[in-house]
């Protein structure tokens, strides 16, 4: 089957790229949005397993946009970011033996992200995951103001 596109002048002049800008840094609450098994590529780490995982900003101002990254399942340098994205989705991970949970286990799960702003191949702004944590709640967010609750209730 073939397909024909009619363009016009007006849409081939268009600068729109689709690209969104980089969100600032920070720390937001998210929901882990999809997970992709792959290998690492290159480097030292060749031919290990990781997860390339998407989260989605679950509030505020940045709800619903996209941030990314990988998380090594295997122990290298960077083993603390596997150890503590799976601490963030309260997992109990400890020295020893860690099961690593399919990817349907961890869809849709909250976890807070620590974001910053770095820069891709062209100099562009971009965001990277910078950390992990458990998501916040408001009455964590009060409860750090030094509110307290009383009869149940977070004031």
């Amino acid at each position: 089957m073939g397909y024909t596109i009619s363009f016009s002048e007006d849409s081939l002049a268009s600068k729109g790229t689709g690209s969104l800008e980089a969100i600032p840094a920070g720390s937001y609450n998210a929901t882990v949005f999809d997970v992709k098994e792959e290998t690492v590529r290159s480097g030292p780490n060749e031919g290990k397993p990781r997860f390339n995982v998407q989260f989605r900003i679950s509030e505020g101002q940045y709800e619903n946009r996209r941030v990314f990254s990988y998380v090594p399942l295997y122990a290298a340098n960077d083993a603390w970011k596997a150890a503590a994205f799976f601490k963030s989705l309260g997992y109990d991970v400890k020295a020893g033996n860690f099961k690593v949970p399919i990817t349907g286990e961890i869809l849709g799960k909250g976890i807070g992200v620590r974001v910053k702003v770095g820069s891709d191949l062209n100099g562009a702004p971009r965001n990277e995951v910078s950390g992990f944590d458990a998501p916040t709640t408001a009455s964590d967010v009060l409860s750090s103001l030094g509110a307290t609750a009383v009869g149940q209730e977070t004031w």
